[in-house]
């Protein structure tokens, strides 16, 4: 806040916390009473010393929030989570201070608060001034110092120069003069050309306003006087009077006179000081402005302009840069033109149109008539976003060297235009050894210098500004390697490049997104191989079918994963495979042989004891199959192991807008959002619930005992011959190939299969399920989508009992039979007998006869299970804990009451006896015809 935003909040600090702080009356009494930001007892007392709102909390107070006291402000800020800045804001517009003060006061001299040294006030008589209050301490005597770059000598603060005051005069060798102003038009300071010696020197000084006159700057001053940073540009007023136009910057004030000449429907500006004083002026007037530099014709012009093309492209810019023939005079620039203005509107396009493609990003010169069309050329093509901003890093040094993406809690994201990546950065990361990973250290010394080298803590808060500018990002938004489907149209990313429809660009290359798409390590992809026909395609079909299947739709099924798997990223359902058969029936050769060569690089392969987690970090971003070897889970610890991947394939089923959280130690959540079809291989299945039976499709092989050894054999060899001879990995990369290029025939072919499967098995899980394999394994054979009638007579042509019967059971009732089927112990007049709890139901409905259980002890001993017979019912405790036994090692066995209510028919029932158990609960009443 300014000194007199503070001075105009002494003493009204109470209604100032009272009105933008929510605090109660009774908080800022002065008694001691609980902390309203930490709580407690009598931590916390508001004392408002001299009215400047002080406040103490022994608990959270003080700079370091570990105990102590603070400022009305520093309370604020704490309250409304705001920042300072905000903070300050907020309390002028209650105060009602002057609007726009800030914008208004940008390049006009501040108050200074430091006190002037002791010997000071007496010398200035000496040299014929007063001392004013603009006067700070710059001398070693350990006082604060002035304004930076003066040297030894204090420096004085300029005064804001009456509006009637006249232009200076020119003597003592200045020849020429130019007036600075704000961009109201109001005159600020000027800047006087000299001309020194015989020899005619060329050198410059600025005029500022200092006690009522226009000061001019000497040798004998005790204290220096120039304009504050930043400061305005030469020819601001005419930025704001002529918002669209397109902007030429020159060298010196002298040659943008003579540019604007050149130049009437450019705004024409230049910068005080030279080249040096760069970072010194407010460039802010011109963020997202098409711009054009114009060096001098020397190397010192042409290295500043480079160097200011890099803190535009900072502010949105968008670049272009001249290159002057290297025939002109060394020092040429435009005030030595001798052109007319359609002369300078051509020389603008050839010099512009030679630009090199290492110093700007977004250079482009057409053939238009006059200069200032030339420059919005480049204003008029797309803006970059997302990509584009990575292109601009990697275009040079007009280019900004990382993006600021946004910010999410308590980080930040930035994307580097060097290495293409997106880093995350804490709000504490914010150090000199992360933010020379966004740019070098030049480029932070450029904008930021300060004594010591760089403003650390400056670059910190306006990076925290920028991100707050740029708004939430969300993670989800980064796109790693593989397909995808971007705004309706296929994408292809391969580590280090994109194949769009438009053909092959580099990553870095300007491409307009919403998403990112990340820098990283190279995919060979299919190249530049011809993709398959139809006819060369049907081998691949061939082959997957001569493997000895139980169910002969399977070879088909495989088919489609494969063909899908490259692309999994690009649909709206990716369905999963689970290969299951016993030794020596070819699961290896089918992973080893067919799968791995068809997908070349474009899967990850995994086995024996890998983890979700791994598996989770190891995709990362990448939309990417998984192919899954010795899949097994004999052990408990390998159970609950394979219960987390297929969580893990669970939730990368569907393209949702549901993300996986995971948190950390330190308190920061990890979104994750997977994109992969996985294909796990095993002897047995570990699919347990309901959900993962309708997302996996199980391609269970043949017991290889059951061909005689001959034949076996025989099989064997042959088909060996054709995987060596056929299934090669430049068949795979001519299969991705073709997938690529037919992915929106693809999706279409999805939907159509997906709806006439919902259609054939009753259900659209399983449409989704079996309908998106069915239109991989039709790109094939096809190169347009089916229409409904020919994807009805593919599935019909096809045996799905075995499909459809390992599917379609729900949890409820898989829930029921795992009940049912629990062998129970049975007490008998002379020994103990077994019999399952379903048996027990049906000797207990009398529908069924045991020469050593009668109906009464059948009734007992499901008493005592939690289970109660009643005429056409059968009564499930809610609460039982034989029941949570045997229940215990499912994701049923807290909840198994709402689960059996979704059985047909069953309801609840109120307070139950349950005899032999000895327990009254609530419980499920199922039909007898349910079981």
């Amino acid at each position: 806040m300014a000194t007199n935003g503070i001075t105009a909040a002494l003493g009204r600090w109470s209604e100032l916390l009272a009105g933008l702080g929510g605090l109660e009356p009774a908080q800022l009494n002065g008694r001691h009473q609980p902390c309203p930001l930490c709580g407690g007892r009598d931590r916390y007392r508001f004392d408002d010393l001299a009215g400047s709102g002080s406040w103490f909390c022994n608990q959270c107070g003080g700079k370091d929030q570990l105990g102590g006291g603070g400022t009305g402000i520093d309370l604020l800020m704490r309250l409304r989570h705001w920042s300072y800045r905000q903070a300050c804001a907020a309390v002028e517009r209650y105060l009602q201070l002057a609007p726009g003060r800030d914008e208004q006061q940008r390049h006009r001299p501040q108050p200074m608060s430091h006190p002037l040294p002791a010997a000071l006030p007496a010398a200035l008589p000496a040299a014929g001034l007063a001392a004013g209050p603009g006067m700070v301490s710059g001398l070693p005597n350990g006082l604060p110092s002035g304004l930076p770059g003066h040297g030894s000598r204090p420096a004085r603060q300029p005064e804001t120069p009456p509006a009637d005051a006249p232009a200076p005069a020119l003597e003592q060798g200045a020849i020429a003069q130019w007036c600075y102003r704000d961009g109201a038009g109001a005159q600020l300071f000027w800047v006087q050309r000299l001309c020194l010696g015989q020899g005619g020197r060329k050198a410059f000084l600025q005029r500022v306003w200092l006690a009522g006159a226009w000061h001019r700057p000497s040798r004998r001053d005790l204290f220096s006087c120039e304009w504050p940073v930043p400061r305005p540009l030469y020819g601001l007023p005419a930025l704001g009077q002529r918002p669209e136009a397109a902007v030429l910057v020159v060298e010196g004030e002298a040659t943008a006179e003579a540019a604007a000449l050149l130049f009437p429907e450019l705004v024409v500006i230049s910068w005080a000081n030279g080249a040096n004083a760069i970072a010194k002026t407010d460039w802010r007037p011109l963020a997202g402005r098409p711009v054009t530099l114009w060096p001098d014709a020397d190397a010192p012009g042409r290295k500043a302009m480079v160097r200011l093309g890099s803190l535009l492209a900072e502010l949105g810019c968008r670049l272009q840069l001249v290159e002057p023939p290297a025939e002109l005079p060394q020092g040429w620039d435009l005030a030595d033109a001798d052109w007319s203005p359609a002369e300078a509107a051509q020389h603008l396009r050839q010099w512009a149109g030679r630009l090199p493609a290492a110093v700007a990003a977004n250079s482009t010169a057409a053939a238009k008539s006059t200069g200032a069309d030339a420059i919005r050329s480049a204003a008029q093509a797309p803006g970059p976003t997302g990509q584009g901003a990575a292109a601009q890093a990697a275009a040079g040094p007009a280019a900004a060297p990382f993006q600021c993406l946004g910010y999410d809690g308590e980080a930040s994201f930035y994307r580097s235009g060097r290495t293409g990546q997106v880093l995350r950065l804490a709000r504490s990361a914010h150090t000199a050894a992360h933010l020379v990973a966004l740019a070098p250290l030049a480029h932070w010394e450029t904008l930021y210098p300060s004594r010591s080298g760089v403003n650390w803590p400056a670059v910190a808060s306006d990076l925290y500004e920028r991100s707050i500018a740029a708004g939430l990002f969300s993670p989800e938004r980064i796109r790693g390697r593989g397909a995808w489907w971007d705004e309706k149209r296929p994408l292809l990313h391969l580590g280090d490049r994109l194949i769009t429809p438009d053909g092959e660009q580099p990553i870095t290359a300007p491409f307009r997104s919403r998403f990112v798409y990340q820098h990283m390590p190279r995919l060979d992809g299919p190249g530049d191989v011809a993709p398959l026909t139809t006819v060369e395609a049907a081998v691949i079909v061939a082959i997957a079918n001569r493997f000895r299947w139980e169910v002969p739709a399977s070879g088909t099924l495989l088919v489609g994963w494969v063909v899908l798997a490259p692309i999994c990223g690009a649909l709206g359902w990716r369905p999963h495979l689970w290969l299951t058969g016993g030794a020596g029936s070819g699961k290896s050769a089918i992973l080893d042989r067919f799968v791995t060569p068809l997908l070349g690089d474009f899967a990850l392969l995994v086995s024996g004891s890998t983890t979700e987690a791994g598996l989770r970090q190891s995709i990362g971003s990448d939309a990417m199959p998984v192919v899954f070897d010795e899949a097994e889970s004999n052990e408990k610890g390998d159970q609950q192991r394979m219960q987390g991947i297929l969580a893990l394939a669970r939730v990368a089923s569907s393209e949702s807008g549901a993300a996986m959280l995971k948190g950390s130690p330190s308190g920061e959540v990890s979104r994750y959002r997977v994109r992969s079809m996985f294909l796990l291989s095993s002897i047995a299945t570990a699919l347990k619930q309901g959900a993962d039976q309708g997302r996996f499709a199980q391609l269970s092989l043949r017991n290889p005992a059951d061909l005689a050894k001959a034949e076996r054999a025989s099989h064997w060899a042959g088909l060996d011959r054709d995987l060596e001879g056929q299934i090669t990995p430049e068949l795979g990369r001519r299969l991705i190939a073709r997938t690529t290029g037919l992915i929106g025939v693809i999706r279409q072919a999805a939907a159509v299969f997906s709806r006439a499967a919902a259609r054939h098995f009753d259900s659209q899980r399983l449409g989704d399920q079996y309908g998106t394999l069915l239109a991989g394994a039709w790109s094939l054979l096809s190169d347009v989508a089916p229409t409904e009638a020919e994807a009805e007579l593919c599935i019909a042509s096809h045996d799905w009992e075995s499909y459809g019967q390992s599917s379609e059971q729900g949890d409820e009732q898989r829930c029921l039979q795992m009940i049912l089927q629990y062998p129970a112990r049975v007490e008998c007049a002379d020994r103990s007998v077994t019999r399952t709890i379903g048996e027990l139901v049906e000797l207990a409905a009398h529908q069924a006869h045991d020469l050593e259980i009668g109906a009464d002890l059948a009734s007992q001993t499901l008493g005592r299970q939690g289970l109660r017979l009643e005429p056409g019912q059968l009564l499930v405790s809610n609460t039982a804990q034989p029941i949570a036994q045997i229940l215990r090692e499912t994701a049923w066995s807290h909840g198994w009451s709402v689960l059996l209510l979704r059985l047909q028919g069953a309801q609840r029932r109120g307070p139950v006896r349950f005899c032999g158990a000895g327990m009254i609960t609530r419980a499920v009443a199922i039909p007898l015809a349910v079981l």
